[in-house]
């Protein structure tokens, strides 16, 4: 357990070399939760786009299209501020030749949205083995996000 501060509250071990990341994203978000992943498909994806695009309708539920922040050590100041740059007005974040980065109210919000990116990434790269894929217009995305809210309540 470590506080917003960075001091360590208690623990068996010393916190994550990812620390000023997720130090970052606490402090400038409204997070309740961080799901901090390797996942394949979206770490492939990350060394060589500079964004998930909208190839699905549900990416509205990570903000939109998905981008990747910049290469940067991990561990370091420089990449939490990379990932805040990428991260902003968003849910998710894929982090150049890296991984990816999921927030939410919950920790189970923040997993469902790991899981949900890696499913993209992994639709995403299918789909260019077959052609270039059609992707949704911006203006669909924020009717899709609407809706989504209205189901939530």
């Amino acid at each position: 357990v470590v506080g917003l501060d960075g001091e360590t509250v208690e623990a068996q071990r010393p916190p994550s070399s990812e620390l000023p990341m997720h130090l970052a994203v606490y402090r400038t978000t409204d997070a309740a939760a961080i799901v901090h992943t390797h996942a394949p498909y979206a770490t492939a994806l990350a060394t060589v786009v500079d964004e998930l695009p909208a190839i699905h309708y549900m990416i509205a539920e990570l903000g939109g299209p998905v981008r990747v922040a910049a290469y940067a050590t991990f561990g370091t100041d420089e990449l939490a501020g990379s990932v805040m740059e990428a991260l902003d007005g968003r849910s998710a974040v894929l982090l150049g030749s890296h991984g990816t980065l999921t927030i939410g109210e919950t920790l189970g919000q923040a997993y469902w949205r790991s899981v949900l990116l890696e499913w993209l990434a992994t639709l995403y790269f299918r789909a260019t083995l077959l052609g270039e894929p059609r992707l949704l217009a911006a203006d669909e995305i924020e009717l899709v996000a609407a809706r989504l809210r209205a189901i939530k309540g």
